[in-house]
């Protein structure tokens, strides 16, 4: 069967052309690499990373850090010795990590290879830059002229969510990157069986990142049409991702569609739809060329470009975007975009579909005019990047990420091997970078502490802190109240020793 939709340019660029696109993307890797951290932070970075360290050793689950005087933990209790990046189970004797396996088991590999610092940095720059290759290629399969593919691949590269998501430890990137692969190869699985089967094991990759990627496989058999052949390759190179999810899943959450996000099904309602939509559609008209909204309309209007291309465009992004219309968070911030990044490249592809609706293929001014429009997408793009990127403080990023690494350092030179470490939003890094066993404050009130502080004090166990100055007044004042000494600072966090626990509050 021939391509349904075959190219109707030629692909192969001038040599000037490429050498211009390596040095600009050279630069971008540059600028990215800058201001990139691989630091293990927060609950996301922390989380990945601390999975990705265990699936490196051949493990897929931590060890429990618990002094003996507090042993043995209840249930009810284990939350109380849980890092971020980790959720306990009841009926499991280890400690699973939270996020999906996809980023750490890249993080693993390239950990092993360039080590932990270079290693994820590597995985980092590759997916912003492959993103961007990806894109470009695709907006030329789908028939743009090179100046619209250009111009596609600036406005996914200065889009702020995906500048965010690039400079540290976040799936995003990376899945988009992997929806990409599959996507390109959908376009190209006519040529030969080699492209279904390299579709099928991007989408499994993508969907190992990121569960929710699972529905692009609709848009993946439009793409590559009703051929059996194409979509059993496809299918059937996706099974050993598939086993890999299923067998992980089971075995550290007890069930092959269970994860290690606790209470997720009741994270979606109906009633988040309508605000989410409405911030989406801000949010993306603020940061994108407010145009690539209206456009893919225009693509829909035309018949020359209302073809099967534009019916995958419009189920990869609804499809991929749709979940995250019903999630409670997604409205919350502007970078919560991010989580509906590898849908919006169909977005742009779309609207540049709709460049083409407005000019006519036989026209002789119509080439100039999609250069002329490319510029002005182009130029757009950048300047609300700029703005924007610089408003939101997105660059500080490395700076306000880079205290997790000197204080936990620091806590390995100044804290006792012996110590327990109380921590909240540190935990991840504390288990990260030291062998430290770590108390989530923010799971305990009063009471509980200071019964921890006096197992720890009979078995002279000395208790130390490692928190951020907008944790201070809910440990001192509301948590774990006593006399607490400051020992160092390192940016926004402070290391604390406890030199006596207040008495435990008495009932009433």
């Amino acid at each position: 069967m021939s391509n349904p939709n075959p190219p109707a340019i030629a692909l192969r660029a001038p040599r000037w052309f490429v050498a211009l696109a390596v040095l600009l993307l050279a630069g971008y890797a540059i600028f990215l690499a800058l201001n990139t951290s691989t630091v293990a932070g927060g609950a996301d970075s922390s989380g990945y990373l601390n999975s990705a360290r265990l699936l490196a050793s051949g493990h897929r689950q931590a060890d429990w850090r618990l002094p003996t005087p507090f042993l043995p933990v209840p249930s009810a209790s284990r939350l109380h010795f849980s890092p971020h990046g980790f959720y306990p189970t009841a009926d499991n004797p280890l400690l699973p990590p939270t996020y999906p396996s996809g980023l750490p088991l890249h993080y693993a590999a390239a950990g092993l290879l360039l080590g932990w610092t270079a290693g994820p940095l590597a995985v980092s720059l590759l997916a912003a830059v492959g993103t961007l290759c990806l894109c470009y290629l695709i907006a030329r399969e789908l028939a743009l002229d090179r100046w619209l593919a250009v111009a596609g691949a600036v406005c996914l590269a200065s889009f702020p969510p995906l500048i965010f998501s690039s400079i540290q430890p976040l799936s995003d990137v990376l899945a988009t990157a992997w929806c990409l692969a599959a996507v390109f190869a959908a376009l190209r699985a006519s040529q030969s069986a080699a492209w279904s089967l390299t579709c099928g094991f991007a989408l499994s990759i993508a969907v190992l990142v990121r569960p929710t990627n699972v529905l692009l496989y609709p848009s993946l058999l439009i793409l590559v049409g009703p051929n059996f052949k194409r979509i059993s390759a496809l299918t059937l190179a996706g099974l050993p991702g598939a086993v890999w999810f299923a067998t992980y899943n089971y075995t550290l959450y007890g069930g092959v569609f269970r994860s290690g996000y606790p209470g997720i099904e009741t994270a979606f309602a109906l009633s988040y739809a309508w605000p989410t939509i409405l911030h989406f559609g801000r949010t993306l008209g603020t940061f994108l060329p407010a145009a690539l909204l209206v456009l893919p309309l225009v693509a829909l209007v035309r018949h020359a470009t209302r073809t099967r291309q534009l019916t995958a465009l419009a189920t990869w992004f609804f499809a991929l975007a749709a979940p995250y219309v019903f999630y409670a968070i997604s409205q919350e911030d502007w970078s919560c975009l991010r989580f509906i990044l590898p849908a919006l490249p169909a977005l742009i592809f779309a609207a540049l579909l709709g460049v083409n609706a407005l000019t006519s293929s036989t026209s002789p001014s119509a080439p100039r005019i999609r250069l002329i429009a490319a510029t002005i997408l182009s130029m757009w793009a950048l300047a609300a990047s700029w703005h924007w990127t610089r408003k939101l403080g997105i660059l500080f990023i490395k700076g306000y990420e880079q205290p997790y690494a000197t204080a936990t350092a620091a806590a390995r030179t100044k804290i006792p091997s012996n110590a327990v470490i109380v921590c909240g939003q540190t935990s991840g890094a504390v288990y990260y970078y030291t062998d430290f066993p770590v108390l989530r404050w923010d799971f305990i009130n009063a009471t509980e502490f200071a019964r921890y502080a006096s197992l720890a004090r009979s078995a002279s166990i000395p208790l130390y802190a490692a928190i951020s100055a907008a944790e201070e007044d809910g440990v001192f004042r509301d948590r774990c109240p006593g006399e607490w000494i400051k020992l160092s600072t390192h940016g926004s966090i402070s290391l604390w020793r406890l030199v006596a626990a207040a008495p435990a509050p008495i009932a009433q």
